[in-house]
């Protein structure tokens, strides 16, 4: 009898970790959590596994479950210090004081810019990193000089 306990107690942890991960979502690795208890309960109703095989095939694939979603997300999200994409970067078409209005050339159009260096004099040419938009005025700051 207590053997058909042990794939319910897993399908138990699994559901429980499932419903803690839709509660929280801000923590995928729980997604690979329940997954493999789900997988273990199965794999416990069809075979007679031991308590020390099943807790090692649950941590194990929680852990690759893991560490692919950091791997994966990592070649998806940009680093910090690799160089921003083309299409963030616009011309200046008018001088823009520091922290003053202006217009920039930005995919082939000309928009309002508001720049958000308080130092820099933007002049007509000079590249700029287009930071985000409000509305139809972008919000820009110059590029680092190349190195």
């Amino acid at each position: 009898m207590t053997s058909l306990w042990i794939p319910l107690i897993w399908l138990l942890v699994a559901g429980l970790l499932l419903g803690i991960e839709l509660v929280s979502p801000s923590f995928d690795g729980l997604m690979f959590a329940a997954f493999a208890g789900l997988t273990v309960s199965v794999l416990t109703a069809l075979l007679p596994l031991p308590i020390w095989l099943q807790i090692s095939l649950f941590v194990l694939m929680t852990v690759l479950g893991t560490l692919w979603l950091t791997r994966w997300s990592a070649r998806r999200t940009p680093r910090p210090g690799r160089r921003r994409l083309r299409e963030d970067t616009a011309e200046v078409l008018d001088a823009i004081a520091p922290g003053g209005e202006g217009r920039v050339r930005w995919h082939g159009q000309s928009w309002a810019a508001h720049s958000l260096d308080i130092e820099t004099l933007l002049k007509p040419g000079d590249q700029v990193m287009v930071m985000g938009r409000d509305g139809t005025r972008l919000q820009v700051l110059p590029t680092l000089p190349q190195l």
